[in-house]
């Protein structure tokens, strides 16, 4: 298949902690923009407990994020969702749904990044961070899968992002962004260390019973997890639109292979099972 663009999917939005309406993780905009895991279906606030929202405060503005926490005090997600950040001191929290509400958790202490990943190279098979917070504030672990699926495996995706993709002057946006979704899919190639799948874009009418198959990443659900079998196999990098063979656009999604050997270890190098730091609560009213 011919990806017609390639998108990081991290963007910007105004202040949102207490946290309100909110948009997804890309590529700087000059306007808001909405997009989560199309064709998705919402999860309740006890579901998939280790995926959060992760919240940056960037000049730019608050960019918003999705990331997994793998043992009681780290976050694995997409390198690019730090850039911009103090790697000693990230201005960076993670939120977490309440009463129908996001709070805010404890800030951010330090992050790692793997070094072959540059912000130049966009979508990148190195794409992946490891980000510290203070002991045992994990609300849910998910273990790292000790290998790389297949093709033709299913697996499920998580996100804050986007429920709808589109093309629009040549730049992919879409809306519905504030909302974890989750929805399943197969792996359809594994290629330049990258996991990589079509979906629906969310902007076509599906049957009930199809809601939450064939989806896709939209902004927002930049560093979120992809799942076989409740474990952590890739981090969504980015994606954009193919053509089909009957010339219809696609939505295409890229998530980067933590079992790619880089990655494995890098992982290895930055994940830690204890931390002696002990957790502070910010107020709702900022980082």
């Amino acid at each position: 298949m011919i990806i017609t663009s390639r998108n990081a999917l991290l963007t910007f939005t105004p202040a949102i902690l207490a946290l309100g309406l909110i948009t997804a993780c890309g590529q700087i905009a000059s306007k808001d923009s909405a997009v989560k895991v199309t064709n998705g279906v919402e999860d309740s606030a006890t579901d998939h407990p280790s995926t959060v929202l992760l919240v940056m405060n960037l000049p730019q503005g608050q960019g918003l994020c999705t990331g997994t926490f793998v043992n009681d005090h780290q976050v694995v997600t997409a390198g690019h969702c730090v850039e911009g950040l103090d790697r000693a001191n990230p201005a960076m929290v993670f939120a977490v749904e309440k009463d129908g509400k996001f709070a805010p958790g404890p800030h951010a202490l330090s992050y790692e990044r793997n070094p072959e990943y540059s912000i130049d190279k966009g979508v990148s098979q190195y794409d992946v961070s490891v980000i510290t917070f203070p002991a045992n504030s994990a609300p849910g672990i998910t273990p790292l899968a000790s290998e790389a699926p297949s093709v033709g495996t299913e697996f499920t995706i998580i996100g804050f992002g986007n429920n709808k993709d589109f093309m629009e002057n040549g730049t992919l946006n879409g809306s519905g962004a504030g909302v974890k979704r989750e929805g399943k899919n197969t792996v359809q190639a594994l290629q330049d260390g990258m996991i990589v799948f079509a979906g629906l874009s969310g902007t076509e009418t599906v049957d009930a019973a199809d809601v939450g198959t064939n989806v896709s990443s939209g902004e927002g659900d930049s560093g979120g997890p992809m799942l076989i079998g409740n474990k952590l196999v890739g981090v969504t990098s980015g994606g954009g639109f193919a053509k089909g063979p009957d010339g219809a656009d696609i939505s295409v999604s890229e998530y980067v292979d933590l079992n790619n050997p880089v990655n494995k270890k890098f992982l290895a190098g930055a994940l830690h099972k204890t931390s002696r730091a002990t957790p502070t609560l910010i107020s709702n009213a900022g980082l």
